[in-house]
């Protein structure tokens, strides 16, 4: 498998790719942003202003001047009007994705560490199938279908304005290409706006494991 690593290969080039530098991670947020972050433990501090960082770099980069990204309900960042964009990090990385909206109408990025999920805790994101294909590749990141899922919801999430569960959607994963699609589950109880044509992808860094996705109509 590819370890080429520059994530902004999983999008178009409409779409900003920023990984966060080293300063990012320590350098304070705008004021109304760290407010959102006092009293939280220091790993979070740190991972929230390197996320901020890179959403703000990538904002300006699309032309707009730095202004607060505070949050929603689920700590989700509330974008400028006219603009998408999504923010994800781990312990030692962290990056942010960000496009004028338009064409492309939702954004979707994960990063996870190479390690194994919790046993107990792929029960609540596998499906059967998606069990039997990771069985079957046991060379993929144990965290993959995790990760897709997850950047598939910050994707969905500002449209459909509803907390879906991980069953409630299926993963179909080319291996060849690194795209993934997706079907709804018959159980879902949330319709996925028909408008809207999913593109998701996958890489593997070497040290990471990073999907992403995104909507055009």
């Amino acid at each position: 498998m590819s370890h080429h690593s520059d994530p902004a290969c999983l999008f178009p080039t409409a779409i900003v790719t920023i990984i966060a530098t080293p300063e990012m991670w320590e350098t304070p947020a705008l004021e109304k942003e760290e407010a959102l972050i006092a009293g939280s433990a220091d790993k979070r501090r740190r991972e929230f202003r390197a996320g901020r960082h890179c959403a703000h770099r990538a904002l300006e980069c699309l032309g707009l001047e730095v202004t607060p990204l505070l949050q929603g309900e689920r700590r989700e960042p509330i974008w400028p009007q006219g603009y998408l964009g999504s923010i994800s990090h781990c312990d030692d990385y962290a990056l942010a994705v960000c496009a004028l909206q338009g064409d492309i109408v939702g954004i979707g990025i994960d990063v996870e560490p190479l390690s194994p999920l919790k046993r107990d805790v792929e029960q609540l994101i596998h499906t059967e199938r998606e069990s039997r294909f990771m069985q079957a590749n046991p060379a993929l990141p144990e965290r993959l279908i995790f990760s897709a899922k997850e950047s598939l919801y910050k994707c969905y999430y500002p449209l459909v304005e509803q907390f879906f569960d991980f069953h409630e959607v299926e993963l179909a994963i080319d291996l060849t290409t690194r795209h993934f699609s997706f079907s709804s589950q018959p159980e879902a109880g949330i319709s996925f706006p028909a408008y809207a044509n999913f593109h998701g992808s996958f890489l593997n860094t070497g040290s990471h494991l990073i999907t992403g996705c995104y909507l055009t109509q």
